[in-house]
C-alpha cells in the first residue's frame, strides 16, 4: 500500500535522509571534540554527503508540499500527475539539485589546493574546508536562491491547501493545525540556508560565546527539524499510524524507546571517543597491560552498542531485514556482548597479579602477551558462535538467505540443537568467569585490606571493587538472559516487548555507562590526562574562534 503511494515514498526518503543527516552530522560534532582535527579527504566525503542530506530535507517538503496540493486541489488529475515513476524521478532531481550546490565547491578545492592539502588535518567544519572566497559566497548566493523558491513554493502550495481544506471540510481546524506543523518543520529546515549569515551575525553581537552559538545553530538547524517529520507525517496520519499499530508498538512509545537509545548512543559514543583519543594520545598508557585491555573493551564496548542500537532502530523502521544482513549484525553482536566479560575477567587477573604479586607483574603481564590475550579473548568468544553459522548454511537452502524476518536470533539460527549448544556454552562462560571473579576480587579485597594503612585507602579499594562487580555482574547477565526472558514472557504473557525492552536496557546498554567510570574518572593516572586532553581541546576550539584570525 505505502510503496505505491507518492506521498508516502516521498516521507520514507525523507525519513532515510534524515538517518543519514542525523548520523553523520553527528559523528562530526563527536569528532570535533574527541579528535578535534581529521584527515582532510575523509571530511570532505563526511562534509559532502552532510551538507547534501541537509539540503534534501527542504527540498522534500518542498516535493511533498506541492503533491498534497495536488491531491487536494487537483483531486481528478493526481493519479495521472502523481505516479510512482514521476516520484522517483522527482527524489533523483532532489539529489542532482543538492550535489550541484555542493560539487562545485569540491572542484574549485581540487584546482586551487596543493595535494599535500588533502593530506593534513584540519578542523573538519565547511567554512575551515571549502576556504576559497568564491565558494563563500557562491554557498550564500546559492542559499539565498534556495530560500526563495522553496519559499515561493510552500506560501502558493499551502495557502492553496488552506483555503481548500477550509471550503471543502467541516474539520476545518485540524487541517489548519496540519499546515502549520508542515510550516513549523519547514522553517525549521529553511534555516540551513541562512545560518552561516545568522551565525555570523551573532558572533559579532556575542564575540564571547563562539562555542555556545555554534553548539545551539547545531541543534536548532540539524537536529530540532528531524525530531519534528515523525510527529507531522506519522503520528497525525491516521492510516499510517493504523499500519504501524497493528505491526509493533504504539507510534509514541515506539518513538520514545527509539529516542532514548540513540540519545544514549549518541552519548556513549562522545564518551568513548574521547577516552579513545586520550589514550592514544599519550605514550603512557601503550606499555601498560591494564590501560590496553581497557581501551580494547572501550572499542569493542562502541562497536557492540553501535551494532544493537543499529538493529534495534532496524526493527521499527523495517521490521524485516534480509538475511544475510541478519546474520552479520546478529554475529558481530554476539562475539562483542561475549568478549566484555571475558575481557574484564582478563583484567580482575591481571589487578590480582599486580597486586598479590607486584615483584613479578613486569614478568608476567608484558606488553606481548596483553596483546596475545586480546587474541584469545576474541578466539574464545567466535569460535562457539560462528558454528550457528555453519550449521545454518549446511541445514537451510540458499533461498533462505534471500528472504527477509524479524532480526532476532533464534529466527535465523533455527535449529534445535543450536539453542540446547548456546545453553550449553552459556552456563560454561558463566561459570568460568564468575569463578575467576570471585577467585581474584576476594584475593585483592583481603591484600588490599592487609596493604592499606589508612582505614580510607581500605574503603576506597573495597569501593572500587564492589563497582567492578556490579558491572561484571551485569555483563554477566547476557549469558542468562535468554532464559530469564522466557521466564518472564511466561509470567507476563502479554508485556513480550516491554520484557525484550528492559532486558535490552540492562544487559547489553547499562554496563556501557559504568566501564568509564570505573576504569576511566576512578583511575587517577587516566583522569589527569583526560582532563589535559579536554582542557587542550577546549583551547584548540578557542583556536578556531573567526575572531583570532
Amino acid at each position: 500500500m505505502f510503496t505505491s503511494n507518492p506521498r508516502y515514498i516521498l516521507f520514507i526518503h525523507l525519513v532515510i535522509n534524515d538517518m543519514m543527516q542525523l548520523l553523520l552530522s553527528t559523528l562530526l560534532h563527536i569528532i570535533s571534540y574527541a579528535l578535534h582535527r581529521i584527515n582532510v579527504s575523509l571530511c570532505l566525503v563526511l562534509l559532502i554527503i552532510t551538507i547534501m542530506t541537509t539540503l534534501n530535507t527542504p527540498l522534500n517538503l518542498a516535493g511533498m508540499a506541492v503533491e498534497c496540493y495536488i491531491a487536494i486541489c487537483i483531486p481528478l488529475r493526481h493519479r495521472q500527475i502523481c505516479t510512482i515513476r514521476r516520484t522517483y524521478i522527482l527524489i533523483v532531481l532532489i539529489w542532482v539539485a543538492s550535489a550541484a550546490s555542493i560539487l562545485p565547491d569540491l572542484f574549485i578545492l581540487l584546482a586551487t589546493e596543493p595535494l599535500q592539502f588533502f593530506h593534513s588535518r584540519h578542523f573538519c567544519a565547511r567554512d575551515f574546508v571549502f576556504r576559497s572566497n568564491y565558494s563563500l559566497k557562491k554557498r550564500d548566493a546559492s542559499h539565498i536562491v534556495c530560500l526563495a523558491l522553496v519559499w515561493l513554493v510552500l506560501l502558493y502550495a499551502y495557502f492553496r491547501i488552506l483555503f481548500a481544506a477550509k471550503e471543502a471540510t467541516a474539520d476545518f481546524r485540524k487541517a489548519r493545525n496540519t499546515i502549520l506543523l508542515h510550516g513549523f518543520q519547514l522553517l525549521l529546515c529553511m534555516l540551513i540556508y541562512v545560518r552561516p549569515m545568522f551565525e555570523q551575525g551573532l558572533i559579532l553581537i556575542l564575540p564571547n560565546e563562539f562555542l555556545a552559538i555554534r553548539f545551539a545553530c547545531y541543534v536548532i538547524v540539524q537536529i530540532l527539524p528531524r525530531f519534528v517529520s515523525p510527529v507531522v507525517y506519522g503520528l497525525r496520519d491516521q492510516t499510517f499510524r493504523r499500519y504501524f499499530m497493528l505491526i509493533r508498538d504504539t507510534y509514541t512509545t515506539a518513538f520514545v524507546k527509539n529516542l532514548i537509545v540513540v540519545l544514549v548512543w549518541i552519548t556513549l559514543s562522545y564518551i568513548n571517543s574521547t577516552l579513545v583519543a586520550t589514550f592514544f594520545r599519550h605514550q603512557t598508557f601503550y606499555e601498560d597491560p591494564r590501560y590496553i585491555l581497557f581501551i580494547h573493551m572501550v572499542i569493542n564496548d562502541a562497536i557492540q552498542l553501535t551494532v544493537t542500537i543499529t538493529l534495534f532502530v532496524l526493527s521499527y523502521i523495517f521490521y524485516k531485514i534480509n538475511v544475510s544482513f541478519c546474520c552479520f549484525f546478529i554475529l558481530v553482536a554476539v562475539f562483542t556482548t561475549r568478549n566484555t566479560p571475558v575481557n574484564l575477567a582478563s583484567m580482575a587477573i591481571e589487578r590480582y597479579i599486580a597486586i598479590c604479586e607486584p615483584l613479578r607483574h613486569s614478568q608476567i603481564c608484558t606488553v606481548r602477551r596483553t596483546y596475545i590475550v586480546i587474541g584469545w579473548i576474541w578466539f574464545i568468544c567466535v569460535a562457539p558462535d560462528i558454528t550457528d553459522l555453519f550449521v545454518t548454511l549446511a541445514t537451510e537452502s540458499l533461498s533462505f538467505f534471500h528472504e527477509s524476518v524479524f532480526c532476532l536470533r533464534q529466527n535465523v539460527f533455527k535449529d534445535p540443537i543450536l539453542a540446547y549448544k548456546r545453553q550449553a556454552f552459556d552456563i560454561i562462560y558463566f561459570s568460568c568467569v564468575f569463578l575467576i571473579l570471585v577467585f581474584t576480587y576476594l584475593r585483592i579485597m583481603f591484600a588490599a585490606r592487609a596493604l592499606s594503612t589508612e582505614k580510607m585507602s581500605a574503603q576506597r579499594a573495597r569501593n572500587t571493587i564492589l563497582l567492578h562487580g556490579a558491572q561484571l555482574a551485569m555483563c554477566m547477565l547476557s549469558y542468562i538472559s535468554p532464559s530469564v526472558e522466557v521466564v518472564l514472557h511466561l509470567i507476563f504473557p502479554g508485556r513480550i516487548l516491554e520484557i525484550r525492552y528492559a532486558n535490552y536496557l540492562i544487559v547489553y546498554i547499562l554496563p556501557r555507562f559504568l566501564s568509564p567510570i570505573i576504569y576511566g574518572v576512578r583511575d587517577k593516572k587516566f583522569r589527569k590526562h583526560f582532563k589535559m586532553y579536554l582542557l587542550s581541546n577546549r583551547l584548540r576550539f578557542r583556536a578556531v574562534d573567526p575572531r583570532n584570525k
